[in-house]
């Protein structure tokens, strides 16, 4: 059943220096890198699904059927500039969920659960930080759409709900080559 009004955003948009460029599409487990986020994207069933790509598209965004694309044209200034990008792009829906590209073992049940939340709520990781995937209610889409550094860090002005992944492991991401060999055996591993 659709979640209606609930946006979910990718974010695919970084310049993937520490692995050489082309992370995204890189091969890992049968895939591209970035297609396993997208798959459980789509698992979820929100109704606005956004991928937040640079100029220069990976070739999996591009073969994403029933997404927005959404141009990130300054991706040097990291994160915040993709954020600001989805906020933009999610008016009108009553939520925005976050998720990165390069995380494959992002879990659709994980999404699904932040989406279900009604406001700001973080991922807990095991140290205890907080960080994305993440969900936003739209009273916070403007204050998103001027977002500067990192959102995890920002005073919201209300009590933020933080949820735990169902996996550890679901929050890997990929940086480099060696964590692309981990994610890739555990995947095949399933």
């Amino acid at each position: 059943m659709p979640e209606h009004g609930v946006a979910i955003a990718l974010l695919a948009a970084g310049r993937a220096e520490r692995f050489g460029g082309g992370k995204l599409d890189a091969p890992c487990a049968g895939k591209p890198l970035g297609a396993w986020a997208a798959q459980a994207v789509e698992a979820t069933h929100c109704s606005l699904r956004l991928v937040v790509v640079p100029e220069v598209c990976p070739a999996f965004a591009e073969k994403l059927d029933g997404w927005r694309r959404v141009v990130n044209h300054e991706p040097q200034e990291g994160l915040a500039a993709s954020i600001r990008m989805a906020a933009k792009a999610a008016q009108g829906c009553s939520r925005l969920v976050i998720v990165l590209a390069d995380m494959p073992l992002v879990e659709a049940s994980h999404l699904q659960a932040l989406a279900a939340t009604d406001g700001v709520a973080f991922t807990v990781y095991p140290d205890g930080g907080r960080g994305v995937p993440a969900v936003f209610p739209a009273r916070c889409f403007t204050t998103l759409g001027t977002l500067m550094g990192s959102a995890a860090r920002f005073d919201w002005g209300e009590e933020v709900t933080v949820l735990p992944p169902p996996r550890p492991e679901s929050l890997m991401d990929v940086d480099t080559a060696e964590d692309l060999a981990a994610v890739q055996a555990l995947l095949v591993g399933r």
